[in-house]
């Protein structure tokens, strides 16, 4: 395992907050009804949270010595909010995988503060994905 290896999951970690971003900002405006009015609320406070990783993996990225991607992953789009949820759910799941695998780089590189803040980030994640399972919940 390389820094440059450690570089290229971060720029995935950092893709997939781009594409997050946009997903939620997507999604809010896709969101109708009383029930939406609640989860455009919740969108835009997650985007902010999402906003905070961006910037850290870019930070992170430029001081090992990469260029950070400025690509977002790419999404589908649902049309009902359920599905939206689903999605989300999903990629959250993914999102926190990775984080724990590349937390796990860093730490076989010696990087003691990234490894640590990657595994924050993934139970931030954790705590969305827990707070979507309820939302799918009580459709």
């Amino acid at each position: 395992m390389s820094k440059e290896e450690l570089i290229k999951g971060l720029n995935e970690d950092l893709a997939a907050e781009w594409g997050t971003i946009i997903r939620y900002t997507y999604q809010a405006g896709k969101s109708f009804g009383i029930l939406g009015a609640e989860l455009r609320e919740i969108f835009e406070e997650e985007t902010q949270d999402e906003l905070g990783h961006a910037a850290f993996l870019t930070d992170v990225i430029i001081d090992l010595g990469g260029e950070p991607t400025t690509i977002p992953r790419q999404f589908d789009k649902p049309n009902n909010l359920k599905a939206m949820l689903e999605l989300d759910l999903q990629m959250e799941q993914g999102d926190i995988e990775n984080y724990l695998k590349h937390s796990k780089m860093a730490e076989d590189l010696g990087y003691v503060e990234l490894k640590m803040k990657l595994e924050e980030m993934a139970a931030d994640e954790a705590g969305h994905a827990r707070e979507l399972r309820r939302l799918i919940k009580g459709l």
